[in-house]
């Protein structure tokens, strides 16, 4: 990226995003070094240009608010103060029983909220301590708690789908660099986030299939139940209700329920959203099986720009990585085994502790870096039944003894 130059052309090249995850690929001129500065703050490493299509800068009339391929639109943020995420304090092995606790702890505090929330008052206050052990437990080892996140199969999905989401966007929060005080405002946001589902019929909650536009129309609601319910509790903090009001609202101002856009959405609102989308695309519901962690991100970045600002999801899956930790997988090699350390210089090729031989036979585990393997890489990722022979939480602990 250091040879990108202002009136350099960019151009796709065809290459498959999961093969090249920090190429830029969106096609258009760059006319600034502003320009170049943002592509670079967004985590990306490498770009195509066309060397024909090379234009002198000194013919434009230099527009810092023009609307330009990479450039910073209306309500985009400024990544240039958000730095790397911080190395983890001991191993996913240590961290990891800690993490089995506090999810299950979660869990059963989510659940006891919502069931009671028809009583009367709540008392909100009673989630705080939940929400620290899981800010606690991401600055110990972010890898536990997001590895489990995925291993918790529960026909009560609102429940785990809260904590789930809490997960992803504390860490993401700690990604982006904000404070203590801020990772505990998302934390308790999150866990809030679907606090309305609780005044939802149980019939379309539960609904064994897709909703009928009018079931939809009666979910969607549950963003207003739950945040008029909510600012009526004592010391709520505004940020807590700004992510639980704006968490279904999109960049382009398609989203619910107000239809917001651009800057009218807030960071708590944006960090939500990512990580509400995540959890709903990659978790197993009772209609369907659920989507592998990379096809997820993939899916995800194709809507940049449109469900959320430029950066947002390019951050969040710089931070979980390709194939994020615990995500089962096949090699070309026809040997199985799970993701158990991501790395950042080679996104698709990263540590897999292997379980199964390319026969099908399982084998003594043993850490593979593909990094360090020429002609072996990620064939695919695994679901369903394959998915389910491996005992994963095993698998991530003898990776790291």
């Amino acid at each position: 990226m250091t040879e990108l130059k202002p009136g350099m052309f960019i151009v796709n090249p065809g290459i498959s995003w999961l093969r090249a995850p920090l190429l830029y690929m969106q096609e258009g001129l760059i006319t600034s070094q502003e320009e170049i500065d943002t592509i670079v703050r967004q985590g990306f490493a490498e770009a195509y240009h066309d060397p024909s299509r090379f234009r002198q800068m000194d013919s434009f009339a230099k527009d810092p608010d023009a609307d330009h391929p990479g450039g910073l639109a209306d309500g985009d943020d400024d990544f240039s103060d958000w730095p790397d995420p911080r190395t983890s304090l001991v191993s996913l092995d240590e961290e990891m029983p800690q993490a089995k606790a506090i999810y299950s702890d979660s869990f059963e505090h989510v659940k006891s909220l919502m069931q009671a929330a028809q009583g009367g008052a709540i008392d909100v206050a009673a989630s705080q301590p939940y929400v620290e052990s899981i800010v606690n437990s991401l600055n110990r080892n972010v890898d536990a708690l997001i590895s489990l996140s995925k291993l918790k199969s529960s026909d009560e999905y609102t429940y785990t789908h809260s904590v789930n989401v809490t997960i992803f966007a504390v860490a993401y929060a700690h990604y982006l660099g904000l404070s203590e005080d801020n990772l505990h405002l998302v934390g308790m946001s999150s866990l809030l986030h679907d606090f309305g589902k609780a005044f939802v019929p149980q019939e379309i909650l539960n609904a064994p299939r897709r909703l009928l536009p009018n079931e939809q129309e009666i979910m969607q609601s549950h963003v207003l139940l739950g945040y008029n319910h909510l600012k009526k509790v004592e010391n709520v903090r505004p940020e807590v209700l700004q992510g639980v009001v704006q968490h279904h609202e999109r960049h382009n101002g398609t989203g619910y329920p107000y239809g917001l856009s651009g800057k009218k959405i807030g960071i708590y609102g944006r960090i939500l959203s990512v990580s509400d989308n995540y959890d709903a695309l990659s978790a197993r519901r009772v209609y369907k099986t659920p989507m592998p962690a990379n096809v997820a991100l993939a899916l995800m970045y194709k809507m940049r720009g449109q469900a959320w600002a430029p950066g947002y999801v390019e951050r969040f899956i710089k931070m979980m990585g390709i194939y994020p930790v615990g995500t089962p997988v096949q090699l070309s090699s026809g040997e199985r085994g799970v993701v158990c350390r991501s790395n950042p210089n080679f996104p698709a090729l990263p540590c897999i502790m292997l379980a199964f031989d390319p026969v099908g036979r399982p084998v003594k585990p043993y850490a593979l870096d593909l990094s360090r393997e020429p002609g072996v890489e990620i064939e695919r990722s695994l679901a369903g039944n394959e998915a389910e022979q491996m005992d994963i939480t095993l698998l991530l602990s003898q990776a790291f003894q």
